[in-house]
């Protein structure tokens, strides 16, 4: 048989930054069926982004079926002027189109879930990106989870720019040093 593991998620501080009540309010109630005692729900842009200034938060769990959702995005990843813009960003939609997945890809996001979705699932999910924290880069305008989940190594011609060349142009900076949220492994 297998062991399980299971998570002391007692520490954590998510933010849940949804705009339906309903799917705000089942969102809150798996959190607190994995034992997160601090869940901080919003529905609005200015008091999630409030909220998300006022407090250490460790995950973020963000809407981004409008505008709105999207904008606490772009603002969460901007360094400029987020507390936190390493921060892991799950984000939600009732939509899985291609488009809807690169939006949320390219603004930042951690990882995708779609809606509707289990406890299991969110679980699964938080589990994910604490265990396998992502390195965050800088590129041309893009600051966020590095898109690639594995480093492989390259098989065929090098076409990258010279050391001297690259330094000119806009390179990738991997960002090190991701805060990982507090969790704790409880043996069972």
């Amino acid at each position: 048989m297998r062991p399980t593991r299971t998570f002391d998620f007692s520490s954590f501080t998510l933010l849940l930054f949804v705009e339906s009540e309903f799917a705000r309010q089942l969102l809150t109630d798996m959190c607190r069926s994995l034992h997160v005692q601090a869940v901080i729900s919003k529905r609005d842009h200015a008091s999630a982004w409030d909220a998300f200034k006022a407090n250490p938060v460790d995950i973020v769990i963000g809407d981004i079926d409008s505008e709105r959702g999207l904008q606490f995005l772009r603002d969460a990843r901007d360094i400029e002027k987020s507390p936190n813009a390493l921060v892991p960003f799950i984000v939600t939609s009732i939509k899985s189109s291609v488009d809807c997945v690169a939006s949320a890809r390219d603004y930042g996001a951690t990882e995708f879930l779609k809606l509707p979705l289990s406890a299991v699932t969110l679980l699964k999910r938080i589990v994910y990106v604490v265990e396998q924290p992502r390195v965050f880069v800088k590129v041309n305008g893009f600051f966020g989870p590095d898109r690639r989940r594995q480093q492989r190594t390259f098989k065929g011609t090098d076409r990258r720019q010279s050391p001297s060349a690259a330094a000119d142009s806009t390179a990738s900076e991997p960002i090190s040093g991701a805060p990982s949220p507090k969790i704790e492994r409880v043996a069972t």
